[in-house]
């Protein structure tokens, strides 16, 4: 009982990392700084890439991000910019603003597993 009570308060700490995120509006560089932060934690994880070098999923603990802009239309996975450079993101994106509209979870672990980040209008 008392390492069932313990896992479920680890999960929601974990958890909770990311869930103060939900329908919060962040500007772009923060939104740079947490997909630094989920890179990092992937890395940790041992979590797989594929050819295209974008993170397999694992049904357990790895995360994504998507980043849905105005301009474009179009959603783009951390790894386009993690990989292309957080730097110029930042540059173009510092003061843009960012809401996280979703969030989805491992069926299996209950981790999060997936945030979705659309850019706002002023």
């Amino acid at each position: 009982i008392i390492n069932k009570q313990k896992q479920k308060k680890d999960l929601a700490n974990y958890n909770s990392e990311y869930e103060q995120y939900l329908n919060k509006t962040i500007n772009g560089t923060e939104l740079a700084t947490l997909i630094n932060k989920v890179t990092n934690k992937n890395e940790e994880n041992g979590i797989q890439k594929d050819k295209n070098n974008y993170y397999i999923e694992n049904e357990k603990n790895s995360i994504k991000i998507e980043i849905k802009l105005i301009l474009t239309e179009k959603t783009y996975p951390m790894e386009e910019i993690y990989d292309k450079d957080t730097a110029e993101f930042v540059k173009h994106f510092s003061l843009e603003n960012f809401r996280c509209t979703n969030i989805e979870y491992h069926k299996e672990t209950g981790k999060i597993s997936k945030m979705l980040f659309k850019q706002i209008g002023e």
